[in-house]
């Protein structure tokens, strides 16, 4: 082969090779050009998720941050645990109703907050299941269930807190009412059995007082006397029986306690007791009521503390501004909470549901009515009243519905201290 016809091959060679080149950078540039235009849609599209994401976890933070504060404002308490039996989860109202903070008890063992309420949780549980619980000074109602988780296994317990302290001492009192209508209606037709013949004694024995002499005649006083004592305590009974219509009237409590306090003044400072009175210095409050009643009411408090310290002691007496049961703080006007407070021997428990019974009295001497005329006038005028008692110590508190509040121009209230003579 000549040279020539070497260099037109090698030439065509040449020609070709630059034309598949070519070809091939076409291709490739198509390609490229294709695959930049999926990393486009590619970057739009994850753009577009990232975007949705964002709005979804959005919407996930506003949800459980909407979840939390409902979590938060209810008004029960609630406590979430895990398999093991410690918190994880504790809003407001069960921090107030434990005494405890989210913050300290998040991962300590339910034990740590309250006894009685681990006790309670470490009962046998399938299920739900409720009971009530004295807790730190409140009676509640505690309801628990598993939670169980979107595969249906259990990863802890809910607990349900709520307070019904208030509602407990409403029923106590309602039964208690019902119980001094039935006892009341058979009192009184025994009491006007009993007074007819004793009107009748009584009046033989005054005519025949008048034509005795001598020994007889101090027989018949003491017969005499022994009737009118008789009818008192029929008298009373039948304070008790009757159905009491107060002459309801705008009154002002610290007036009425003031008057009831000067009455039995010396026989406080004759019995040795230290006598502290805590008013709101700031605001005069004023009750619906009938005046005579209520100073009834808290003369008989203040007697039955003082026969509580024979051999002397503290008697504090206050009044504060309360919200009513189930009331909300905006609400107006609300309760005044009239307290008694006495250093007594105190109330055993035996016989702290009897105190307010109808001829019950710890006294021999005692007729065992003026707790219960207490109790009438009382739900007489819409109010409640509860004690509290433990050696060393008893506490009256009588609620009565506030009509306003006035702010004192030079101090409404006062607080002081009067110790008597030994």
């Amino acid at each position: 082969m000549t040279d020539s016809e070497i260099n037109r091959d090698y030439y065509l060679f040449l020609q070709k090779s630059f034309q598949e080149f070519n070809e091939s950078t076409v291709r490739l540039q198509n390609a490229f050009n294709s695959l930049e235009r999926k990393f486009e849609d590619i970057n739009r599209e994850l753009e577009l998720k990232n975007i949705e994401l964002e709005k979804t976890l959005a919407a996930k933070d506003e949800m459980q941050n909407y979840l939390r504060n409902i979590l938060q404002s209810l008004t029960t308490g609630v406590i979430v645990t895990g398999l093991d039996g410690k918190i994880e989860t504790l809003n407001s109202c069960a921090e107030v109703l434990l005494g405890a903070r989210q913050a300290g008890a998040t991962g300590r063992p339910l034990g740590d907050m309250a006894r009685e309420l681990a006790a309670f949780a470490a009962l046998p549980q399938t299920g739900a299941a409720e009971t009530k619980l004295r807790i730190k000074g409140r009676i509640l109602e505690i309801l628990t269930s598993p939670m169980v988780s979107v595969s249906g296994s259990s990863t802890g317990r809910v607990f349900i807190l709520r307070d019904i302290t208030r509602m407990e001492k409403l029923e106590e009192m309602a039964k208690r009412t019902e119980k001094f209508d039935a006892m009341g209606e058979l009192a009184a037709k025994i009491a006007h059995e009993i007074r007819n013949p004793l009107g009748s004694i009584e009046l033989f024995a005054s005519l025949l007082l008048k034509k005795s002499a001598g020994e007889d005649r101090e027989k018949l006083s003491h017969v005499i006397t022994a009737v009118r004592s008789m009818d008192t305590r029929i008298s009373n009974l039948l304070m008790f029986t009757r159905k009491q219509k107060p002459l309801i009237r705008e009154l002002r409590l610290d007036a009425i306690l003031g008057e009831v306090i000067s009455f039995v003044d010396g026989i406080i400072r004759q019995n040795g007791i230290e006598l502290e009175t805590e008013f709101d210095p700031d605001n005069i409050t004023y009750v619906s009521g009938d005046g005579e009643m209520l100073k009834q009411v808290f003369l008989n408090i203040i007697l039955n503390s003082l026969q509580a310290m024979p051999g002397g002691g503290s008697l504090k007496i206050s009044s504060r501004v309360a919200e009513a049961p189930g009331q909300a703080p905006a609400q107006a006007p609300g309760i005044v909470e009239v307290g008694f407070w006495d250093s007594g021997e105190g109330i055993s428990p035996g016989n702290m549901k009897k105190i307010f019974d109808p001829f019950f009295s710890t006294r021999e001497e005692g007729a065992g009515l003026g707790l219960a005329i207490v109790h009438n006038i009382i739900d007489s005028h819409k109010g409640s009243i509860d004690v509290e008692s433990r050696t060393g110590s008893t506490y009256f508190r009588i609620s009565l519905p506030l009509v306003r509040v006035e702010a004192a121009q030079r101090g409404g209230g006062r607080k002081q201290k009067a110790r008597g003579r030994a």
